[in-house]
């Protein structure tokens, strides 16, 4: 697991929610989608939805743990909280010295003993929830052989290990004409200009960004890990100083505008404008007949590897020739896998545009692993998970009338 951990921005903190007589900080928040986001590539635009699904997974938790604690049969000792606290730091450490180890925590601002007064709290709660679980929801929990038929004749499918396809991909950008590239930029521009004489960001954000979904807070992005950034922005955001704004950055979607809220070794909390830029109907068609003449070289014979390097728009597959690896299938569209289980391994499936136009793509199918259906075990402990989640959901929704909750984000 990769383990970027930083000390919390004092200055910018604030509470997201409360519990009982618990409050919850949007650091502690951020600190875990920084986490997550790194670990599985979330893109920025989706990780204020990553918080607000973090924050109240967080709520959950500490409502569980006040309602659990209730009962004064279930206890956990420190020495418990302390050999879980071992086991989670062993998995992160991996095969890392203690050397190395050790290193990492230290540019992420903890050492290891503060690493650990980090991680208690969390494995308390988790490690009350998980007795709960076995002395009082699971002994109750029954599923007959008759649910395990019907529940296998229902889900076996739905649930079945998809395909995964091993791919290479040459991607097409589909770029606005130079005309209208411009007048993109001008907008962005104009923007840019009015902030820096003193507009107001939350109304700029309102009436101009095209990412709707983050406007709605303020175009507030929350941690952004720098490993998730082009390194351009990188470099931009860099070089403005907290509490302004960078000047528009072209990414795939369009112009950014980041609002740098804070710094860290290897973070930023940002807010951003978004200027989308749209390609035209004939851009589309434009780049459509360059993709089908890359395709016709490919079915002649011509190297995918070599046509990836010299045509691809993606500056890190086109070096390893438009190879990504294994991607699982429930990654991809739906009518690209649909596609891909039409060929063979060594076939060329496309052109593919996106939904949204601005790329079109090109796969070459070099291998397919072929999904499986559950057992009719898998399918039991499915069930018994379920009904787990069940009675955990009723007692949090009891907590809920005992304890004050109230969310700030």
């Amino acid at each position: 697991m990769l383990l970027i951990l930083t000390v919390q921005l004092d200055t910018l903190d604030r509470v997201a929610a409360v519990v009982d007589d618990k409050a919850i900080w949007l650091s502690d928040v951020d600190e875990k989608a920084m986490l997550y986001a790194a670990t599985y590539g979330v893109p920025p635009e989706q990780i204020p939805a990553l918080r607000r699904e973090i924050l109240q997974q967080m709520v959950n938790t500490e409502l569980l743990y006040l309602k659990i604690k209730e009962d004064t049969t279930i206890h956990v000792s420190e020495d418990e909280v302390e050999r879980a606290i071992d086991m989670q730091i062993q998995q992160i450490k991996g095969k890392m010295s203690d050397e190395e180890f050790e290193k990492q925590l230290k540019r992420a601002g903890f050492t290891l003993e503060s690493y650990r007064r980090f991680l208690r709290d969390d494995i308390r709660r988790t490690l009350y929830i998980q007795k709960y679980v076995e002395y009082r929801i699971r002994p109750r929990i029954k599923v007959s052989e008759e649910e395990v038929d019907e529940a296998y004749r229902r889900l076996a499918d739905s649930l079945a290990t998809p395909p995964e396809f091993k791919l290479a991909v040459i991607t097409l950008m589909v770029k606005p004409s130079a005309s209208a590239e411009q007048e993109y930029y001008a907008k962005a521009k104009r923007i840019y200009q009015q902030l820096k004489k003193g507009a107001s960001w939350e109304e700029m954000v309102q009436k101009y960004s095209d990412d709707r979904e983050s406007a709605k807070i303020g175009g507030d992005l929350g941690i952004v890990p720098k490993n998730a950034l082009p390194p351009e922005f990188v470099k931009a955001i860099e070089k403005t100083p907290e509490g302004s704004y960078t000047r528009p950055l072209r990414g795939p979607q369009g112009y950014h505008i980041f609002y740098v809220k804070g710094k860290r070794k290897d973070a930023y909390l940002l807010a951003h404008i978004l200027v989308k830029v749209t390609p035209s109907e004939s851009d589309v068609k434009r780049v459509m007949r360059k993709a089908k003449s890359i395709v016709k070289k490919l079915k002649a014979g011509y190297s995918f590897s070599r046509l990836a390097k010299r045509y691809s728009d993606d500056p890190i597959t086109k070096e390893n020739g438009g190879e990504i690896g294994w991607v699982n299938a429930r990654a991809l569209p739906p009518e690209i896998v649909e596609e891909l289980k039409k060929v063979k391994p060594g076939e060329i499936v496309g052109p593919i545009p996106t939904p949204d136009g601005t790329m079109i793509n090109i796969f070459k199918l070099l291998d397919v692993q072929e999904g499986q259906k559950p057992t009719r075990e898998q399918i039991k402990q499915i069930l018994i998970q379920r009904k787990i989640e069940e009675e955990l959901n009723k007692l949090v929704e009891e907590a809920k009338k005992d304890y004050y909750v109230k969310i700030y984000i």
